[in-house]
């Protein structure tokens, strides 16, 4: 298996549901209930967390569903269970959606030392436009709260904010938003056709004008902060530009790169975003399921799938084609399926919007940031 791993990022589905009904989720079984039972925590911990194939940095992300609609007390019993399994502790993270996120769980993370990311897609104009309960409430107020909570408990997180059409007109509001309420590590996603969601407000051509203008300004924005704001893509941005290797393969087109498993102890790999997920050439994207196989036996197939060899080609076609290559590695292909139909292509409307522009975008403010410093210029970098 030399092409598979290290696996550094395994995304656990300790239940489908969903809480909250977003308008944009990919989530296709957001209405399944079903909880991971015992005997699959015990066999993830000992077939796969113990595998010599998890790379010791390994972070395991609760995911995949709304992880805060089971008890803090039951994660407590469940991060035990993998680890005695799998003799060693590991970093646990949760992307949650911040509705009912009470004291248990300030307990909870302040003993495990979690890494929280809540979604909050800005002021509650914003937010409420498309993050509503199941009866199509606003859920801002409800998000502001678990805020309001953590950072009196002083629990440490990050928000993940979901850029729409209608974020692009704000880049002053969102920021101004973030900087009064002292949220001050915060990610962008992109609204993207994926999964279950089939539209997106991103799409068209002729919005990339506005993103641009929407990111130069918000960097505008961060950089008079002056390190007081750490914005996720900046930084991704600005290391890749400046210090990362040319050519290093996206973790999401590496086999075994990351590895998600759902509530029922089956693997997938490569984007998360395919778990649940189906199509006639590949079925479900899943390869085998820790209640009945090796972590090994699992491995192999994946690294010899009909679905790898698809990446594999799309990899190419972007290294052939794309003068961003060098810093992407080969996109997402959740994203190339879900815009294309298919694995082996390069370009995806997501790909220019949240990696192309989002570079050429912190290239310059790089070059204005040395220029003001009086130091030489930016050595060009081949891609």
């Amino acid at each position: 298996m030399k092409g598979c791993g290290p696996v550094r990022l395994i995304v656990m589905q300790p239940t489908p549901y969903c809480n909250i009904a977003c308008d944009y989720c990919y989530l296709p079984n957001r209405d399944d209930r079903r909880v991971m039972a015992p005997a699959v925590l015990d066999a993830i911990g000992a077939r796969l967390l113990a595998h010599p194939l998890v790379a010791r940095d390994c972070t395991v992300v609760w995911h995949a569903g709304e992880p805060l609609v089971l008890a803090a007390d039951w994660y407590r019993e469940a991060m035990d269970r993998l680890e005695a399994a799998a003799g060693r502790p590991f970093v646990h993270a949760f992307q949650t959606n911040g509705v009912g996120l009470g004291e248990a769980w300030v307990r909870l993370a302040r003993e495990r030392a979690l890494r929280i990311g809540l979604s909050l897609d800005g002021p509650a104009h914003l937010h409420d436009a498309r993050r509503r309960t199941r009866n199509g409430r606003g859920t801002h107020a409800m998000v502001m709260k678990t805020v309001k909570r953590l950072q009196e408990a002083v629990v440490p997180f990050h928000v993940i904010t979901v850029l729409t059409r209608d974020h692009l007109d704000q880049p002053d509001a969102l920021f101004d938003f973030y900087m009064a309420h002292d949220l001050c590590d915060v990610g962008f996603n992109i609204e993207e056709i994926e999964g279950a969601n089939t539209r997106s407000t991103l799409l068209d051509a002729d919005l990339e004008d506005a993103f641009r203008l929407f990111f130069r300004r918000f960097l505008v924005r961060v950089e008079r902060a002056g390190g007081a704001f750490r914005l996720r893509e900046a930084i991704d941005a600005e290391g890749m530009l400046l210090h990362a290797p040319p050519g290093v393969l996206s973790e999401q087109a590496r086999p075994l790169g990351i590895v998600s498993v759902d509530v029922a102890g089956r693997v997938s790999s490569f984007s998360p975003e395919l778990l649940g997920q189906a199509s006639p050439a590949h079925g479900d994207f899943t390869f085998g399921s820790l209640l009945e196989d090796e972590f090994s036996t699992i491995a192999a197939r994946i690294e010899s799938s009909r679905l790898a060899a698809e990446i594999a080609r799309g990899v190419q076609a972007c290294r052939q084609t794309c003068a961003y290559h060098a810093f992407c590695g080969g996109g997402a292909p959740a994203n190339k399926w879900a815009e294309h139909g298919r694995f082996d292509v390069a370009e995806t409307r997501f790909c220019r919007l949240g990696r192309q522009v989002v570079l050429e975008e912190t290239l310059a403010m790089l070059e204005a940031r040395l220029a003001c410093s009086g130091a030489p210029p930016m050595p060009a970098r081949a891609a």
